[in-house]
Formats: C-alpha cells, sequence, structure tokens
C-alpha cells in the first residue's frame, strides 16, 4: 500500500470514530440502555481535498488523484451504518416519584416513619404506671398492672353480688381482680385507646377495647366495648373506690359493659359546667358479639357541674379543695333483653325477652376531705314470653316476670387530715314495684375503714355489711371483707 493510499484510509477510520464519539451520550451510557445512532460516511468530494498531491511528492505520491479516489469509493460504500448506543436517561424517573408524594395524604410519610422517643419520654407514675411518650407527641403508650387481694367472711345469706362475684362465699381468700391495662394515643393526642384485660376472670378475659376520637370537643365519638354510662359507680373504676366494693343498688340495677358506639363531651360547649352521652350498643353484654334482631340500648345521660369541672368518678377527697359538686342523670331503654337484670343475671327460663326503661340520677360532692354520693335507679318493664313450657327433665316451666323495680343508696366518707386514713359507712335501699315482678325487696348498710398508704393505687380497706329483707326486717347475712389493692 503506498502511503497516500495508508493516509488516505486512516483518515476515513479516524472520521467514522469521531462521528461515532460525537453522538455518544454518556449519560445514557451510565443507565446500560443502548440506541439506534445512524452514522453517515465522508463525503467523496471531501475525501478527494484530502488526497489532493502537492509538487513536491515523488514516487507513489505522485499518482494522479483520480486512481486514489476510485479505491476509496469501492471500500467506502454510500450505505447508512447502524450503531448500537445508549439512550439519554429517562427524566420521568425523579418525577414520576415526585408526583406519587403529592397525591398521597399530608403528613401520612411522617406519621408512618420512625418517633424517637427523648430523654425524658419514659416515666413512671404510681397509679398510672409506665408512660412511653414519642417526642413529637404524636403516640403515647401506658402500661399499668392492678391487683387486689380479698378475703370474705359471710354468715348467713349472701346478699347482693357484683355480676363477677361466685355463688358461694363463706371463707374466702383470692385474688379479686388482676387487671392489666394498656391506653394512650396514636397518631396524634385526639386518637385515644384502651385496652384492659383480666385473665383471671373465667367467663372472659377482654373487659374494655375502644377508641376515643376527640378532635371535636362537643362531639366525641367512642366505639368499641365499654361500660355503659348508666350509674356513675358503675363507670367509676373498681380501683378508685372509697370501699371494697361497689354498692347492693348497683349490682341489681347497673347495664354492665357492652359493645356498641356513643357520642359524648367531656366539657360540652367549653363552659367547664356541662358533659353528656347519646349511645347504642348491642345489648349482649361483655364479649358476646352477635345481632339477631334490633334488640339494643339505646341511652342518654346528662351531667351538670355548677361549680366547675372536676375529678368525679373517683371516690374519696384527696384533694382536699373547696366545695365541689356534680350532678348526673340517665334515661336508656332497653329492646328484647334476654336476662332478667337487663344485661346481666339469669337468662330468662322461658326463652323469652324483655323491653325494660332504666332510669337514673346521682350526685357527688367533694370538700376538704369530705366525699359523698348518692344514686337512684329504676327499672320497670314487660315480658315477651317465650316458647320454652318445659325444662330438660320435663317439668313445667313458669314464665318469669318482669324485674321490676327501684333502689336508692348513699355514702359519705371522710378522710382524717394529715393521714391517710378514712372512714365511711353506707345505706341502700331497693324496692320492687307492683306484685307482676321477680324482684325482691331488701335493706342493706356497709361501714368500712380505709387505709391509703398512697391513695388508690396502694391501699388496704375493710368493711362490714348487714343485709335484710324488706317484710319482715330480719336478718338476713352478715358480710366482712379486707382487700389489699396494688396499682402499678
Amino acid at each position: 500500500m503506498t502511503p497516500a493510499r495508508f493516509i488516505c484510509h486512516a483518515l476515513v477510520a479516524l472520521g467514522l470514530t469521531s462521528t461515532v464519539l460525537a453522538q455518544e451520550d454518556p449519560s445514557s451510557t451510565e443507565t446500560g440502555q443502548t440506541q439506534q445512532v445512524v452514522v453517515e460516511p465522508p463525503a467523496a468530494d471531501a475525501m478527494a481535498d484530502v488526497v489532493e498531491p502537492t509538487g513536491d511528492m515523488t514516487g507513489d505520491m505522485a499518482e494522479p488523484t483520480e486512481d486514489v479516489a476510485e479505491p476509496l469509493q469501492a471500500e467506502t460504500p454510500e450505505v447508512t451504518e447502524v450503531v448500537d448506543a445508549p439512550p439519554p436517561e429517562a427524566e420521568t424517573t425523579h418525577e414520576g416519584r415526585r408526583s406519587a408524594e403529592e397525591l398521597r395524604p399530608k403528613r401520612e410519610d411522617e406519621m408512618m416513619g420512625d418517633h424517637p422517643v427523648g430523654p425524658g419520654g419514659i416515666k413512671f407514675r404510681p397509679g398510672t404506671g409506665l408512660e412511653i411518650n414519642s417526642e413529637d407527641d404524636d403516640f403515647q403508650l401506658r402500661i399499668r398492672v392492678r391487683v387486689q387481694f380479698l378475703y370474705t367472711l359471710v354468715k348467713g345469706n349472701l346478699g347482693p353480688r357484683e355480676a363477677d362475684e361466685p355463688e358461694d362465699l363463706r371463707n374466702d381468700f383470692r385474688i379479686r381482680r388482676a387487671r392489666f391495662i394498656f391506653q394512650g394515643h396514636a397518631f396524634g393526642k385526639n386518637n385515644k385507646y384502651k385496652f384492659e384485660l383480666d385473665p383471671l376472670r373465667p367467663d372472659n378475659v377482654v373487659l374494655d377495647y375502644y377508641l376515643d376520637f376527640t378532635q371535636n370537643r362537643n362531639i366525641e365519638v367512642r366505639v368499641g366495648q365499654y361500660k355503659i354510662s348508666s350509674n356513675r359507680q358503675r363507670v367509676i373504676s373498681s380501683g378508685n373506690l372509697q370501699m371494697v366494693d361497689r354498692s347492693a343498688v348497683n349490682a341489681e340495677f347497673s347495664l354492665d359493659r357492652d359493645i356498641g358506639i356513643d357520642l359524648r363531651s367531656r366539657d360540652f360547649l367549653g363552659l367547664d359546667k356541662m358533659r353528656y352521652v347519646l349511645g347504642i350498643s348491642a345489648g349482649n353484654g361483655i364479649n358476646n358479639f352477635h345481632f339477631q334482631d334490633f334488640g339494643m340500648v339505646y341511652l342518654v345521660r346528662l351531667e351538670y357541674l355548677p361549680l366547675g369541672i372536676f375529678d368525679d368518678y373517683s371516690e374519696a377527697d384527696f384533694e382536699r379543695t373547696g366545695p365541689r359538686l356534680s350532678i348526673g342523670a340517665t334515661y336508656a331503654y332497653f329492646l328484647n333483653a334476654e336476662k332478667q337484670l337487663g344485661m346481666v343475671g339469669a337468662p330468662f327460663a322461658d326463652g323469652g325477652t324483655a323491653n325494660y326503661q332504666f332510669g337514673y340520677a346521682d350526685v357527688m360532692f367533694k370538700a376538704r376531705g369530705f366525699s359523698m354520693l348518692s344514686e337512684f335507679a329504676l327499672r320497670n318493664g314487660t315480658r315477651n314470653v317465650g316458647d320454652n313450657t318445659t325444662d330438660p327433665d320435663g317439668n313445667p316451666i313458669e314464665p318469669t316476670l318482669a324485674s321490676n323495680g327501684w333502689g336508692w343508696m348513699a355514702q359519705a366518707g371522710y378522710l382524717i387530715p394529715k393521714i391517710g386514713l378514712e372512714f365511711a359507712g353506707r345505706g341502700s335501699i331497693i324496692r320492687a314495684i307492683g306484685s307482676d315482678t321477680s324482684l325482691e325487696s331488701r335493706n342493706g348498710v356497709t361501714f368500712s375503714a380505709s387505709w391509703y398508704f398512697f391513695q388508690h393505687p396502694f391501699k388496704i380497706q375493710a368493711d362490714v355489711s348487714k343485709d335484710w329483707s324488706a317484710e319482715p326486717f330480719i336478718e338476713g347475712g352478715t358480710t366482712i371483707r379486707i382487700q389489699l389493692q396494688a396499682s402499678l
């Protein structure tokens, strides 16, 4: 090959290489993608200008230009060459990601992320338990354990008892309650929750499991299983009583835990004087989730606190401040109640139901260590007789009458200054209404002494109760109880 021809071939190769490099997108190479690049060969006129000989050339360099151009045209035909090269990077990747973030609800990514707990985010308080708070205050978890050890001695007939009390008690020492409570808020302070269980109860484990949505002060929403807002003493926690247990009136007339939904306000209109509850529940009682008809509980409760809102759902006056007063009233209509007392008690033997109306009125007063609570309860209704006419042994069944009657109780106590010793007393009256009722009239009194080591969380209490039938007025039974409570 002559020097002139070698130079021509080198120039052609260099031109092709530079064209490909000039059209290649470095950013596309990084992505590993390719694109089709069309490379045009250099024009023949340009090649002729490159290889034109000069007057100083000798030998092969003096050959005519035409002799050089012909082979070049043969070796580099005018065809389109296709070269694979990566395409430029798509600009929609990050834009598409930003568009998805813009379509999500506000603060969703923030709420679903980590919520660190700061140095002061974990603390313990007796009665409240272990408390864990996130730094942004959007999440809180409180864990509490409460245990009651109870000794009971009964002489004579056992008086009215709570729904979860054994039927036969004479000389008994047991763990009365063992509660595990988890509560707090999630995704903001206005989304509250509570989960409470008692593994010692034979009939159930879960007691409370509900959610509170308190974004609107005047219309708060509660949904789940909880104590229906009937009489005040039933809603007061068993750990915040000034005696060992609740009254006989509560055991006879109160509505129990149920699954439902209600609207309420803890400070209606922001006046620091009023509260209300409007609720509807299944009426089947605790951990009994089924619907057979619209036989449910429809309830309304109003409370008025003329001297301002205070802690009126805890007995005994640890604050020892000036006078405080709370007045409450409840009306409830229970359609197709399956049990004799409404939500508790034995089922009707004939398999039927009852339509009951409940009425409650209560008042609580506290001042300078003195506390007083009084409640009135009424239950009246009609029977829907069932189809059962004989029992499993073939004996005839008389239709059970509705348990119509009323009850009243009043209790008061005084917490001695400087020490945690309180003395309290209670009287109760239960009367039947009319003759077509299964309720038995009776009376009762209770006297108690409580030593509060550290208020309600850590205390020991003792009381003695006497119960009589109303007619004739004779002694029915004496009950002595001693109870130790520790709430951590």
